[in-house]
């Protein structure tokens, strides 16, 4: 909540617990992990997740060798730096 003269406050949705996604989503699972956890996922940690599937793999690696591995799949891209922006940039044309 946005407050003018005060902190802004966070408040943590008491349904998903802050997950952003309705309970039957999270139900929906793939090796075990839901959408939420794949999200949270470092770029390094998802090429391991997704080694079995090689189109993704690939395009994951590609972020991993140009330096962006430690960002996580489901960051705000209002939270990249114009650096880390020009590389998923190059990483796309790669």
């Amino acid at each position: 909540v946005e407050m003018q003269f005060l902190a802004d406050l966070y408040l943590t949705c008491e349904n998903c617990k802050g997950k952003r996604f309705k309970q039957d989503v999270l139900e929906v699972r793939y090796k075990d992990k839901n959408i939420d956890d794949v999200l949270r996922m470092t770029v390094d940690e998802a090429v391991v997740f997704f080694s079995d599937k090689p189109r993704l793999a690939k395009k994951l690696k590609v972020m991993q060798d140009i330096g962006l591995g430690y960002l996580s799949l489901g960051q705000p891209a209002n939270t990249i730096s114009g650096g880390e922006a020009q590389r998923l940039k190059l990483a796309y044309y790669l």
